[in-house]
């Protein structure tokens, strides 16, 4: 949680003996005994105390959940948890598990201090992790104004990440709306498949786009069209992949190769 306790008042609340013991069991864990110890804690039977008290736990949450937002270097977009075996994994979803029930259940909420690893990890490939990071989101907006507090880049970021989590790809207009996304026999609509983007390139070299490749991604060269320069619209270019659920790739993978062939300013990336 990296608190520099020096700055931090001296609690003066007590910890329940409950809290304490769990405490000092969390904070003397291997990694596999801390996954042991996390998985059966369902429900908050500890006492309410200071978030201070949970700073040495949190200090190995925030380790753990650092490396799982780490980026691959020959990826950006491919993140280390979405690499993880099964223990790493469920290791991750427990400790976020976890910190959504203690943030439940203890005061002083502003002294915790890994949001920069959380909002990574909404960009996460697996959606069971996106979603327990949502939940402790949540916990944090109930009755708190620690979200209305961030800082204004980690309050950007956010609203961006939560803003393109919200977007859908058919909409309810091509008949494909919230309820139907949840019916698995239902067949997906092509309008729900089909990756679209129309862009402008500057007239610059360091805007250029890399050599324009057409049909080179798509499951058939009939599905897809990239880079086309729309005819009476200067320094327009489509992406054009209809689909994209048959490419058998990763977000990562596809974003990765799509940024291989345009410019796009780094902080337009997504």
């Amino acid at each position: 949680m990296k608190i520099d306790r020096s700055r931090v008042r001296k609690s003066t609340s007590d910890v329940p003996l409950e809290c304490q013991q769990l405490i000092e069991r969390l904070q003397n864990c291997s990694r596999t005994e801390l996954l042991d110890e996390l998985s059966r804690i369902h429900t908050w039977t500890f006492g309410k105390c200071e978030l201070l008290h949970w700073a040495s736990v949190l200090d190995i949450f925030d380790k753990i959940l650092g490396q799982a937002a780490e980026r691959a270097v020959e990826n950006k977009y491919i993140l280390k948890c979405d690499t993880y075996n099964e223990q790493e994994f469920q290791l991750l979803i427990c400790i976020l598990r976890f910190t959504s029930l203690l943030i439940e259940h203890s005061f002083s909420r502003h002294l915790y201090n890994s949001m920069e690893h959380l909002l990574v990890l909404l960009e996460a490939n697996d959606m069971t992790v996106v979603l327990e990071v949502l939940n402790l989101l949540y916990m944090f907006s109930k009755r708190s104004n620690f979200i209305t507090r961030l800082k204004p880049d980690e309050k950007e970021c956010l609203l961006s990440r939560l803003q393109f989590l919200a977007e859908s790809w058919g909409g309810k207009d091509n008949g494909f709306g919230l309820a139907r996304c949840c019916l698995a026999d239902k067949d997906i609509p092509p309008s729900a498949t089909t990756l679209h983007v129309e862009f402008h390139k500057e007239e610059d070299s360091k805007f250029t786009a890399k050599k324009d490749v057409k049909q080179t991604q798509g499951p058939s060269k009939d599905t897809e069209k990239q880079g086309e320069a729309k005819v009476g619209t200067p320094n327009l270019y489509i992406i054009h992949i209809e689909h994209i659920d048959k490419l058998h790739k990763t977000a990562a993978e596809i974003m990765k190769s799509l940024i291989s062939m345009y410019y796009v300013p780094e902080d337009k990336e997504v």
